[in-house]
């Protein structure tokens, strides 16, 4: 356990990355005392918590096309593409239940970011556990337009990554000085400015919540700044970023499993190269 926070970037399927670099932690029985993770980072992060090596890959890889986990059909009922609530179900044969007893009794502090409507910024849940975790995890991965708000202890919650998409930040308040931030896009990727039918888009969907309206507008500005600053950190030898090397062609929804497990098997590698200085750096 190190005195150490771990941040974990959102991307939908692109959590693959994710997957691949948290199941290379756990085979050096690598943790942190504080995790925080955003839409899909949450969920590996869940994952990770709860010690279950592969499990992410496992149901992201051989579940991906099960209409009860994924369908785009759910968003026109105004539910989630992806059923969060597939993944803490049991299924019987073949498939691996969520160690809810390991996930609430580890020693890491575990962290989940969402939007808040009302606020138009990011709220954070600490260590939430049984149904409230799940709810909380639906807030955090919550796409607006196609996904209802969640509720949750602090009210109605979308997507974690409009207001805090990389919450560093969080952990450098809470006083940590020894970071790691897990991407799921290259270093050198920057979002384009929110366009006009968007921007219009999110004022008449979300009329009653101004606040939202203005966050969901400039998350292009504030990905980017962060992406900034983190470079900035990394250079200057404050956070340990563990990023693709490459662009990453897996879309958001990626139905080519192939490619899933190719994306896993990257973060995997690469992290496994890693480790002699992600010690040193958590380390010294």
């Amino acid at each position: 356990m190190y005195k150490a926070a771990l941040v974990l970037e959102g991307g939908a399927l692109r959590g693959e990355y994710t997957a691949g670099v948290l199941d290379a932690f756990l085979d050096e029985d690598i943790h942190f005392d504080t995790v925080i993770g955003v839409s899909a980072g949450a969920l590996c992060g869940t994952n990770y918590i709860s010690e279950q090596r592969g499990r992410t890959n496992m149901i992201n890889t051989q579940y991906r096309h099960d209409k009860n986990y994924i369908s785009v059909r759910r968003a026109f009922r105004r539910q989630d593409i992806i059923n969060l609530d597939y993944l803490f179900e049991s299924h019987g044969d073949g498939w691996e239940d969520f160690d809810a007893t390991t996930y609430r009794r580890s020693a890491s502090k575990f962290v989940i970011v969402a939007t808040s409507l009302e606020l138009g910024r990011a709220v954070y849940f600490e260590h939430p556990v049984a149904r409230e975790m799940v709810q909380t995890l639906k807030a955090s991965s919550s796409m607006p337009f196609i996904s209802a708000p969640a509720k949750t202890s602090q009210g109605l919650c979308l997507d974690g990554g409009i207001a805090d998409s990389i919450p560093f930040e969080y952990a450098q308040l809470a006083g940590f000085d020894k970071i790691v931030v897990i991407r799921t896009r290259e270093r050198e990727y920057r979002k384009r400015r929110t366009q006009s039918p968007l921007r219009y888009a999110y004022e008449h969907a979300f009329a009653q919540y101004p606040e939202f309206v203005k966050a969901a507008a400039a998350r292009p500005e504030m990905y980017n700044r962060q992406a900034d600053k983190l470079d900035d950190l990394e250079e200057a030898g404050q956070v340990f970023v563990i990023a693709p090397a490459e662009p990453v062609t897996v879309g958001r929804l990626e139905g080519n499993t192939d490619k899933l497990e190719a994306l896993y098997e990257t973060g995997l590698e690469q992290t496994q190269a890693l480790i002699p200085d992600l010690r040193s750096y958590l380390t010294k």
